[in-house]
This record gives structure tokens, C-alpha cells and sequence, in this order.
């Protein structure tokens, strides 16, 4: 019985004129929450949704706001605001019964009939009992001041631009972040907030990075790369990191969500009922679970699926290349940090990408994530490999010529290597690591394990970043 509105019909509301009354912003800060505004003019077929562009009807551009000259009342459509705002439109053919709920409110409407039902009591739509919800170009027609107050919003009237603007609450859900953590979030994420480039990465991940105002991408990203990929960067406000939150900075975004990772702000956020969601990505599988969660997150499932459907088959395809070599014949790795006396314990990610990649970490019996070693204890371990990341500060000449690791397996063996760089080092937890799996499978065991990196790289970064990499940019990741 119930068919969806996309199909068969899209609520169109009647605008008044109300006013907002203003809120003292200490208010705004100790009860911060998220809600709508939508903004409709007549006769255009788009809408602006908390600052962002909407199709009215998505299935039908003829169907726009108009001005209905019986009544002297504006007419606009309400089905795709309702549901951006998370709540639930239902339309019954026989009895044309429409059904709309938000959050604690809900308001049945029949076609041709001047009473309505709010929250189970019977009442008059409109003071003008002409006024009844009706049908223009097969699309339901509902009185806008009554669906919006009886949803507990607010709407405006502007004669002079012949716009519409709604204010509605946000339909709210519990969910709980990847940190365990029970969190309170719309059920439709339009405006994004980020406070950790790794979140910041995996919103590209699943292509709503149009829907950020605010985010951080961490001094290493803000290179020639992102600017090319992400024009908009440079326009972004930053509220910091998960270390140091600048809390006025996210208010005035009027985030849906802020995604972050554990750390000392994430109190500070919370404090001001902030719709605060901290992701993880250091462990095995949570780099493509947090992709999947972003997608649900944002909306964004279809392309959140594709992503993860892209890595999972690369490292199958991976997995397959090294799984061939014995045991006792792979290969030791060490993988240095921002010197080469500075490396990664088990618990850490760069740990799992050696072991992914067919290798053994000479240091995933350490603990305490990023570590200092000596000398000494980089000799004890005798790698066979030494991987210098991007932000490592020495140079392969410069460990070469090292003179406390000339008997160094790696080093005797003119094995060191720097792991490539685009957007960010290879070796992070972001959708990139994934390439940089690649690339070290193929330094590790040259003669067994062969990978195109060029098409690799032109595939990954369409995928994810919709961006195709320069010709000059593809030949020098590819060596």
C-alpha cells in the first residue's frame, strides 16, 4: 500500500510568514544542536539545505515552489526536506493519506480534507478552511506553516524574493563510534566537520567532501597534490585536532557531525553537545570498516561500497602475490619514522602493512607505538630491508653512509628505500596505505611479486579522489 513519493508524489507546502525569535549564544554553546534550514524559491527546481544545493523533486524538475492564486498562499514542495532532515514521508494511495514524522511529531494529511491529525488530536490545517492538501502536476500539495509548526519548525516569508525559508529540527539517533563510544547524531548528515586528517581522507573516500565546512588536513596533506585534487582546501576553516579543538570554530559551522579520533578534545566537544564521532584506523580491517561507517554516516553508501570493494580486491590480489614465499625466506623489515632511530611498534600500523605485504617487522615485539631504538639494536635485528618514510629526515645517501649500520644487511645490500608520497606518506592509516602495500610487495620480492603501479595509482586516485594524476606525477610514484 505504501509506495515510495519519489515514484508517486512530492509533498508541496504553503508558506507564512513567522518569526525566529534569537537565542543567546551561551545558550547555542551549552545545548548545541543540529537543525535544518532550507530555503525555497518560487519557481526554481533547486533548494539550498543548510547552505548546500538540492534538487526540490530529483525525479520530476518541473515540480518547483509556486504561488497558488485561489488561496494567495506559496506553494513548495517538502518530500526531499523532510527526508534531509531525517525524518519519514509515507503516502497510502486508496485512502491518499500522507504521513509525515520528525523526531516526537507526527502529522497525517488526507488530500481534499481541510482537518488533519497532529500527534493523534484532529485539528484545522489553515484558519481558511478553502485550504486542503491537494495534487498539482501528480505531486501531493500539503499547507507549509502547519506541517512545519506541527513538526515543531518554524517558516518564513520573504515577498520580495519569493523565498521560503523553513527552519526544522534534526530527527536524532544513537550510534556508537569506532572509540565505543555512545554517540547522538542526526539520521541525515549534511554539513561535516573534521578534526583529524585521517577523517578528513576517508570523507573522500565515500565523495562527500562537498558537504565539509570545516576540516583539517594536517600540515603533510596541504601539499601541490590536494590542492590540485581539492581546490576548496584553502577556503575551509581549521578547528584543530583531537589533541586541541578550536570548539568556536566548530560552532559557528553548525556541524551535523565532527569527526575526529580519541584524544583530549573529544571531552571539550562533547561538553557543548557537539555531534561528536571519533574514528580508528591503526588496526587490521578498521581502515575498511571506517569506510563503511562514513558511508552510512554521510549517506554516501554506494560509493563507500565501491571504495572498499576496490581495496578488498587489491589485497586479495596482494595476499595472493606473497603467499608463495616461505616462511623462512621472508624478508626482515625496518620501517623508520621521522629519523631513522625512530621506528613502529607491533601495535601500530606501519607493523601490518610489512606483515600485508609479505614481510616481517624486526619490531612488532615492541610496544608503545612510535619508538626510539639505538644503534645497537637496529644491528641486533640485521633487517634486510630498511624503509625510510616520507617524513623520514634522513635521506637513503645519508643511512648508506651511516657509519653505525655499515653491517647492516639492508644498508651492505644498498637496501633502503623511501616510501612514496602523494596526497600523504604511503605508510598511514589512510585509503593510500593501500598503494603503499603494493609498492613494498613488490621492493620486498621483486622476481615474485609484479604490480602495474601506474595503472594501480590511475585507478586507486579516480576511485577515490574522482582526480586523474599527471603524467609526470604517475611516472614518479611509479619507479
Amino acid at each position: 500500500m505504501h509506495t515510495s513519493m519519489y515514484r508517486s508524489f512530492c509533498l508541496i507546502l504553503m508558506a507564512a510568514v513567522m518569526l525566529v525569535a534569537g537565542i543567546p549564544s551561551t545558550t547555542v554553546q551549552a545545548a548545541y544542536r543540529p537543525v535544518s534550514s532550507v530555503v525555497l524559491t518560487v519557481g526554481s527546481p533547486a533548494m539550498t539545505v543548510n547552505g548546500f544545493d538540492f534538487p526540490v523533486d530529483p525525479a520530476n524538475p518541473k515540480v518547483v515552489p509556486v504561488v497558488e492564486v485561489a488561496w494567495n498562499r506559496a506553494l513548495v514542495p517538502i518530500r526531499s526536506v523532510v527526508e534531509l532532515t531525517g525524518g519519514d514521508v509515507t503516502w497510502m494511495s486508496v485512502t491518499r493519506l500522507v504521513s509525515l514524522s520528525l523526531e516526537s511529531h507526527t502529522v497525517e494529511l488526507t488530500v481534499g480534507n481541510a482537518r488533519a491529525k497532529v500527534d493523534g488530536r484532529t485539528v484545522w490545517i489553515d484558519a481558511d478552511h478553502r485550504v486542503v492538501p491537494t495534487v498539482v502536476r501528480g505531486r501531493v500539495m500539503v499547507p507549509v506553516r502547519f506541517a512545519a509548526e506541527s513538526l515543531g519548525g518554524l517558516a518564513t516569508w520573504s515577498a520580495q524574493s519569493r523565498t521560503i525559508t523553513l527552519t526544522l529540527p534534526k530527527q536524532m539517533q544513537q550510534v556508537t563510534d569506532m572509540q565505543g563510544h555512545t554517540v547522538i547524531i542526526p539520521r541525515r548528515v549534511v554539513r561535516i566537520a573534521t578534526i583529524s586528517a585521517t577523517a578528513t581522507q576517508l570523507v573522500f573516500a565515500v565523495g562527500a567532501q562537498d558537504q565539509l565546512v570545516v576540516a583539517s588536513f594536517g600540515p603533510a596533506v596541504k601539499g601541490k597534490a590536494m590542492g590540485m585534487i581539492y581546490p576548496r582546501m584553502s577556503q575551509l576553516p581549521d578547528a584543530g585536532n583531537a589533541n586541541a579543538a578550536n570548539i568556536e570554530t566548530l560552532l559557528a559551522a553548525h556541524p551535523d557531525i565532527v569527526l575526529t579520533e580519541e584524544g583530549p578534545a573529544l571531552a571539550q566537544m562533547r561538553a557543548v553537545g557537539l555531534p561528536v564521532y571519533a574514528f580508528s584506523a591503526e588496526q587490521p580491517g578498521q581502515l575498511t570498516d571506517a569506510i563503511k561507517r562514513m558511508g552510512v554516516l554521510t549517506g554516501h553508501t554506494a560509493q563507500a561500497t565501491a571504495s572498499v570493494g576496490l581495496l578488498k580486491a587489491k589485497m586479495e590480489i596482494i595476499t595472493n602475490a606473497v603467499a608463495s614465499i616461505e616462511t623462512a625466506k621472508r624478508l626482515k623489515v625496518y620501517v623508520a619514522g621521522t629519523g631513522i632511530f625512530k621506528t613502529f611498534a607491533g601495535d601500530f600500523f606501519q607493523t601490518f602493512m610489512v606483515r600485508n605485504a609479505g614481510g616481517v617487522s624486526v619490531a612488532e615485539q615492541l610496544t608503545g607505538g612510535k619508538v626510539d631504538v639505538s644503534p645497537e639494536q637496529v644491528l641486533v635485528w640485521n633487517p634486510d630491508v630498511i624503509i625510510l618514510t616520507s617524513y623520514t629526515k634522513e635521506s637513503v645517501s645519508d643511512v648508506l653512509a651511516n657509519p653505525k649500520l655499515q653491517s647492516v644487511a639492508a644498508v651492505r645490500d644498498h637496501r633502503v628505500y623511501v616510501m612514496p608520497k602523494y596526497i600523504v606518506s604511503w605508510d598511514m592509516p589512510v585509503p593510500e596505505s593501500f598503494l603503499g602495500t603494493m609498492w613494498l610487495a613488490h621492493k620486498l620480492y621483486a622476481d615474485q611479486v609484479h604490480f602495474d603501479m601506474a595503472t594501480e595509482i590511475t585507478l586507486f586516485y579516480r576511485q577515490f579522489y574522482g582526480f586523474s594524476v599527471p603524467m609526470a606525477d604517475l611516472t614518479a610514484l611509479s619507479q
